[in-house]
């Protein structure tokens, strides 16, 4: 579904894109100019994407599931039937401990020490874990299918694309699996360019909390920014915006 800080009368509008595009969205907001962030509860919504940074700054503030859209080039998946998501790990699927561990004195060794003597204890949740866990839950619904029907082709594809590297990935398993997620696939790539791996798998949205990871050259593959934890503490305000961008949110997955 769509809200936006368009007026309902520039609203019209966008519903003539919305059929234009053949999209499948039939229900919006527009606010006038105010920040639609608030209403996201009452469309029960599982995700909020938008262009509009201060909006998404005001949806984590309010511990909402929110992300920053950034700009990539035109990505064509009119033939691909997979629906491929990926994630980063600290900051987005897990909290911040970790990444404040490391950000204290920026000593990896502590880091993975800290990490090693709590493998078995899962993180906190992230903002973006319970999205993981919906689309875990669709995986399971296709697994099943699958042991029904051979021939089926199972469509969402989760896949976990982080900085860190063994010992600390154990911690990275041992949380995942007490949430109930599998990932089809793990990278645990240790400071390698994410980029490398990203454009083989080619994901329909990459989710990281570090723009750093998302400016690199890896084509034009959607990335979402979740300006969240000691990652992105702001010292002056956030970044200049589109105050009238429109905002997507991704309606609730239920199993």
């Amino acid at each position: 579904m769509l809200l936006s800080r368009n007026s309902p009368e520039t609203g019209l509008r966008v519903f003539r894109s919305i059929r234009h595009y053949g999209l499948d969205i039939t229900r919006a907001a527009f606010t006038a100019g105010s920040s639609p962030h608030p209403y996201l509860p009452a469309f029960n919504a599982s995700l909020f994407l938008s262009a509009n940074e201060q909006d998404v700054h005001n949806a984590i503030d309010a511990n909402y599931p929110a992300g920053v859209v950034l700009h990539s080039g035109v990505y064509d998946d009119e033939a691909d039937h997979q629906l491929r998501v990926a994630f980063d790990f600290d900051g987005v699927l897990a909290n911040d401990e970790a990444e404040a561990v490391y950000r204290r004195n920026g000593d990896l060794r502590e880091f993975e020490a800290h990490e090693e003597e709590r493998q078995a204890i899962p993180h906190g949740p992230g903002l973006l874990a319970q999205l993981c866990v919906g689309l875990s839950s669709l995986q399971q619904l296709e697994a099943a299918r699958l042991a029904r029907d051979p021939h089926y082709q199972k469509i969402v594809r989760i896949a976990l694309v982080t900085a860190r590297n063994a010992p600390s990935h154990e911690r990275v398993v041992t949380t995942l699996k007490r949430w109930g997620i599998s990932p089809d696939e793990s990278f645990f790539l240790g400071g390698m360019e994410k980029a490398r791996i990203l454009r083989i798998m080619k994901p329909h949205l990459f989710f990281d909390d570090q723009r750093s990871h998302l400016q690199s050259a890896a084509g034009n593959i959607p990335m979402v920014h979740v300006p969240y934890g000691v990652a992105n503490q702001r010292a002056c305000g956030v970044a200049e915006h589109d105050a009238d961008s429109p905002v997507v949110v991704a309606t609730p997955l239920v199993a």
